[in-house]
């Protein structure tokens, strides 16, 4: 019996671990698992997997049996006995046979071969689905932790902001400060307030758009955040990574560009496959069958010898008679019929293909321009890769040229800040021209968050795109 201690401990510590935070690999995970888009590609995958192993067996002679069992009435000819049947009759019919295709222009192998194609496409399709929930993951998990940052720097800003209201409040009071300068901090607090507002709500439409690609019950979604290695003090290196050397990785390993690959072998093969149906085939068959009539009687016991019947006479005037010899009979047995009606027969059959509405000639142009269209599909692909990757790089440069530039914004406006501030405690300068100082340090501050973010979701976008492992 379970302790009633233990279900209290189980009970009081199930929300502690409901409410932990989740990592990224955690939500690839999760969203891996639950992605409709991903089962898909799982279930077509599984189909193409079937398809290529009825192919292989396609390669092996058939085999396959019948039996039947039926009843006549009315005249007709037993197959068995050859004679006339006008009653009911029973017959039983036992059929094995195989055929095997020796030579149909290799249609069956091509087939085989067309199918490990399209399996391995399916392979590269369930792995494009996944990079493809990775890329939107990592994108609303940097949304949320850019946010959160921006939030933490936007609330010790607000805070600052209040201590020195309440700062000139003291000062007006006392007649050292006009009441205009309050006016303008309670202006800037309450544009603070609104940047804070503001990046709270980043966070949260992040935070819902991320929990709804990871399919969150109601429960989850109430307790759900995230954590992350701290990136605050993260400083990005400047890129030197070009183009091409991502385009040849990508074309290594990217799961989309393989696939048109694999998709532009199984159209080639395709057209070989519409090429055989125009070539003589050589087909090979063997059958053994047997039966059971009910009309086939054999007769049992003694002779039976009646009155000879009188059929004529001699020429010397003599009677000629036949002698009445009769039997009892009996249907012949089951298992002697069908070992006695055992037949085999073999047959080889060469079908040449003459005219055939122009089916095959259609059938190989329709199999050509698959084939050009697959060719097509691959071009479109790499240059959609190409743009991303190209999208990728300049964002990576431009967030860390606006990291650099923002960063020396930082600097520059906190030393201003500083020096107004000690300024302004001297009496030196006005409450306004302090808020210029810090309004400018928040925005640059907010300025070098964003871009250290979207310097780091730009460098993971491109080590997706390589096949790198995901990690932070």
């Amino acid at each position: 019996m379970r302790s009633p201690l233990l279900f209290v401990m189980f009970t009081a510590a199930a929300p502690l671990f409901a409410q932990q935070a989740w990592t990224l690999e955690q939500c690839v995970q999760r969203a891996e698992e639950r992605n409709l888009a991903i089962q898909r590609a799982q279930y077509d995958r599984d189909a193409s997997f079937q398809d290529e192993r009825a192919a292989k067996w396609g390669l092996f002679p058939d085999l396959n049996a019948a039996a039947t069992h039926g009843y006549n009435w009315g005249q007709t000819i037993d197959r068995y006995t050859n004679e006339f049947a006008t009653d009911r009759v029973r017959t039983n019919n036992f059929w094995l046979g195989s055929s095997w295709t020796l030579y149909g222009g290799m249609a069956r192998q091509n087939q085989w071969k067309q199918t490990k194609l399209n399996m391995a496409s399916a392979e590269e399709a369930l792995a494009a689905a996944r990079i493809d929930v990775r890329s939107r993951v990592v994108s609303f998990f940097m949304q949320m932790l850019s946010a959160e940052e921006r939030i933490k720097a936007a609330t010790n800003t607000v805070e600052r902001t209040r201590e020195q209201v309440v700062l000139t409040e003291a000062l007006v009071q006392a007649g050292r400060t006009a009441p205009v300068e309050l006016l303008d901090l309670r202006a800037q607090q309450a544009r603070e307030e609104f940047d804070l507002v503001t990046a709270e709500n980043q966070y949260q439409q992040a935070r819902l758009q991320l929990a709804q690609l990871l399919q969150l019950d109601l429960a989850e979604m109430e307790a759900f955040s995230i954590t992350a290695p701290a990136l605050s003090a993260f400083e990005p290196q400047e890129p030197s990574i070009t183009v091409e050397q991502v385009m040849q990785r990508v074309r290594e390993s990217h799961p989309s560009y393989k696939r048109t690959e694999l998709d532009v072998q199984s159209a080639e093969k395709g057209v070989e496959i519409s090429r055989a149906a125009g070539i003589p085939s050589l087909q090979f068959s063997a059958n053994v069958a047997s039966g059971f009539s009910g009309l086939n009687e054999v007769p049992v016991g003694e002779p039976i010898y009646g009155t000879p019947s009188l059929v004529g006479y001699t020429s010397g005037g003599e009677d000629v008679f036949v002698p009445n010899v009769s039997y009892a009979t009996e249907v012949k047995g089951f298992g002697d019929q069908l070992k006695d009606n055992v037949n085999y027969s073999t047959a080889w059959t060469l079908n040449v293909p003459l005219f055939n509405n122009m089916r095959n000639r259609t059938g190989v142009q329709q199999a050509r321009i698959r084939y050009e269209r697959a060719r097509l599909q691959q071009t479109d692909i790499e240059q959609q890769l190409r743009l991303t990757v190209q999208q990728a790089i300049a964002d990576q440069r431009a967030a860390y040229r606006q990291y650099m530039a923002a960063s020396n914004a930082v600097d520059a406006a906190q030393e201003s800040m500083s020096y107004a501030k000690e300024r302004f405690e001297q009496g030196a300068v006005t409450a306004l021209e302090l808020s210029t100082a810090k309004t400018n340090l928040n925005r640059s501050m907010a300025d070098m968050i964003t871009a250290r973010y979207n310097y780091v979701l730009a460098t993971k976008s491109l080590e997706i795109l390589q096949g790198m492992p995901l990690t932070l």
